[in-house]
């Protein structure tokens, strides 16, 4: 149904700074990484941590992945209901490195150097048709 003429429709957003989930990286719930091989998207679960401002991944040792210098996307999302989502994405190239302290021996680790990242949080919907 179109709005009635004259009347403006309202824009509103779930989007929030990256920042503002920053205790969702300190204690990530899930975490996933797709990537292309081949012609196809692939999709693998992933340990995630976050060693200063650096983001970890650790890819189980019996999963065949080869994502080194590939572009990758690590999702990490919360939440069970409509206005508990939060999440964030970054988007980046993915490079090996050595298992940090602590770390799963039956993973192989790697960095992702983002080069975009997006954040959401349903429970922040609100107007910007103002902004």
């Amino acid at each position: 149904m179109a709005a009635p003429t004259g009347t403006v429709g309202k824009l509103v957003s779930r989007d929030v700074e990256p920042a503002a989930l920053r205790p969702l990286l300190e204690h990530p719930p899930r975490a996933s990484l797709a990537f292309i091989d081949r012609d196809r998207a692939d999709l693998l679960p992933v340990r995630y941590r976050l060693q200063g401002e650096a983001h970890l991944i650790g890819v189980a040792g019996d999963v065949p992945a080869a994502i080194d210098g590939r572009e990758v996307v690590l999702v990490i999302d919360d939440g069970a209901y409509w206005f508990e989502l939060r999440g964030i994405s970054f988007r980046g190239i993915a490079s090996r490195i050595d298992p940090p302290n602590g770390a799963e021996p039956e993973c192989a680790w790697y960095v992702i150097a983002p080069r975009r990242a997006i954040a959401w949080d349903y429970a922040a919907i609100r107007d910007v048709s103002q902004c």
